[in-house]
Formats: C-alpha cells, sequence, structure tokens
C-alpha cells in the first residue's frame, strides 16, 4: 500500500546546525568557531532534520488509513509525497506499519536517497489523531544520502511521538486551538558517511497555531514554537544530550522558547535562545536578531547571534539565515 495525502508536518525543526553555521556572518574580536564546534551544529540539524522528514512522511500516510482515524483536513500545508517508500501493511490489524525505502529514487531539494525501514506503531490510543495517542518509530539501518556530495546520515533506534492535544482541524483553523507534540528518543545510534558514530537522545514539545493576518504582517500564517522538555546534567529545558562523533559529551538547553513562522520561513527564527553545552564550554544562540546583533524589530529577523567564552575573552559571531 503506499499513500501521498499530505496533511500538517510533525516536524521538530532543527534550531541550530547547517542551515545557520554555512552562512554569511559578521566576525567580532577575530572570532572563529571551533572546527568541531561548527561540525556538531551541522550534525545536530542532519539529526533533526532528516527525522523531522521522516516524521512528515509517517504523518501523511496515516492521515489516510482507517486503522490509524483517517483524518481528512481539507488543507494541504507543508508536506511533499512519500518519496522512493512503500509501505507493508500486513500487520495493520495490530497497528503496525512498515515503511520500506528503496535507496535509489532520488527525493526532495536538496536531492537525497533514502534507504531502510521504519517500523511504526500506534502504541498508545486508538487513532493516532486522539489526544494522548502515541507512536512508536523504530529505525533499522535508515540511511539519508546527499546526492550532491554523497554525504550519509544513518539510523538505528527508537523514538516515540505523543499527540498531546489531538488534530482538531476546525479549531485550528479558526485559531481556537493549536497542534501539540512531545518528542522522546533515547541511544539512538547514528554513523555519518565517514563511519565516524554519535549517539543522540532527544525530548522536546512543539506547538503549532494558525495565526491570523495582523502585527503588521498582512498574511495569515502558521506560528511554530519548540522548547526543550527534560532535566539533565543540570539543567532546565534540556531539548537534546548524547555523544557526538568526537567524542565529546553535549547537552543543548533553551533558555527561551525557539518560535518561527510561515511567513518569513520556517527556519528562518523570530525569537528564542538555547545553549550547546559541550566539553564543558557553552555556545549561546541568540535568534532572530538584526545584523549587528540586536533583537530584530521587522517582521522577519536577519539571523543569529552566537556567543561563547575562551577562558579568558568572549567572542561572538552574527550569522545570516
Amino acid at each position: 500500500m503506499k499513500t501521498t495525502k499530505s496533511i500538517l508536518v510533525l516536524a521538530i525543526l532543527s534550531i541550530a546546525g547547517s542551515a545557520l553555521f554555512s552562512s554569511c556572518f559578521k566576525q567580532k574580536n577575530n572570532a572563529q568557531l571551533d572546527a568541531n564546534i561548527d561540525q556538531h551544529n551541522k550534525d545536530a540539524n542532519e539529526y533533526k532534520s532528516e527525522l523531522d522528514q521522516a516524521d512528515n512522511d509517517i504523518n501523511n500516510a496515516l492521515s489516510d488509513i482507517p486503522a490509524f482515524g483517517k483524518n481528512e483536513s481539507g488543507l494541504d500545508i507543508f508536506s511533499s509525497p512519500l518519496c522512493g517508500c512503500t509501505i507493508d501493511s500486513t500487520d495493520i490489524a495490530n497497528k503496525i506499519l512498515y515503511f520500506n525505502f528503496d535507496g535509489v529514487t532520488p527525493c526532495f531539494s536538496p536531492s537525497v536517497t533514502r534507504s531502510g525501514q521504519i517500523k511504526v506503531q500506534l502504541t498508545s490510543g486508538n487513532y493516532w489523531r486522539d489526544a494522548g495517542a502515541v507512536l512508536t518509530e523504530t529505525f533499522t539501518n535508515y540511511k539519508i544520502i546527499r546526492l550532491s556530495d554523497n554525504q550519509s546520515i544513518m539510523f538505528n533506534g527508537v523514538k516515540t511521538l505523543e499527540n498531546m492535544n489531538g488534530h482538531d482541524w476546525l479549531g485550528f483553523l479558526t485559531s481556537q486551538v493549536s497542534f501539540m507534540y512531545r518528542e522522546r528518543a533515547f541511544d539512538i545510534d547514528v554513523t555519518f558517511d565517514n563511519n565516524e558514530q554519535a549517539v543522540w537522545n532527544s525530548a522536546r514539545t512543539t506547538e503549532w497555531s494558525y495565526v491570523q493576518a495582523g502585527g503588521g504582517i498582512a498574511y495569515t500564517r502558521i506560528a511554530f514554537e519548540a522548547n526543550g522538555d527534560t532535566s539533565l546534567n543540570g539543567f532546565n529545558t534540556v531539548d537534546s544530550w548524547g555523544t557526538n562523533r568526537f567524542g565529546s559529551p553535549f547537552t543543548t538547553y533553551y533558555n527561551t522558547a525557539v518560535t518561527s513562522n510561515t511567513y518569513c520561513g520556517l527556519w528562518r527564527f523570530t525569537s528564542g535562545e538555547l545553549v550547546h553545552h559541550v566539553d564543558n564550554n557553552d555556545f549561546t544562540l541568540t535568534l532572530g536578531v538584526d545584523q549587528n546583533g540586536n533583537p530584530s524589530t521587522a517582521s522577519c529577523a536577519y539571523g543569529f547571534k552566537v556567543e561563547w567564552n575562551n577562558g579568558t575573552n568572549s567572542y561572538d559571531v552574527v550569522l545570516s539565515y
């Protein structure tokens, strides 16, 4: 069985990484980001964005399957059809589907191929559309290869996604309710193209809301907010933690929730502050700033600021989205 119906993506969007650290920037104090930190942030982006895309495809498929609570929204938003994937529904009586990726079909932009399997099971609730329903996703050699440079990332492990307040599409489109999701992932094995490995954990919540035109923006838009959802290693609102490809322990936490919207682009964050704590060093990202690193007063921000201290001096760079 193959389905291409698309609804609202469940993406927990990446809040730091290659989309950020490969952009243009202004340096102060001759600041230079450490190469390992640069790579760690790129890896963080890849981890989040590729699992986000998988969540998107899964959610799209489940919206068309009666056993999971077919839920027609009447509105197609932020999604692409399942690409290079077939769905095995032989165990659907137990609310289990197997997403099998062919490893050869180019998908998305930039173009990638995907191989391996994702097992999806509704492990709590009668239907995925219901408040409190939980999906368990098991990744087996799920590998994404970027065709432009042959770089790859592969996942093995299990994560859960909880639908916190259900899918009330009428309430959503009238701005009366929002969609909220909670993610948990523990000990996800991540393998990169050079066979370097990392272990990733994540705990976060995301919220989507429908916003009517106003506040200086002439278009109706969908607003996004994400926050860390656990306490760990002496930090609150922790989003992710683990050991990166260099063997360095890391913890990422939010000082304030990150926000964005579809008017500016979901990757162009309008506000929020997060900290990457790597090898006992802190790298603080302030999102939604102008070219001078101050909070933006425009409808859409220029970029974000990174601040850190080498033990003697403080440094910062301003980067554009």
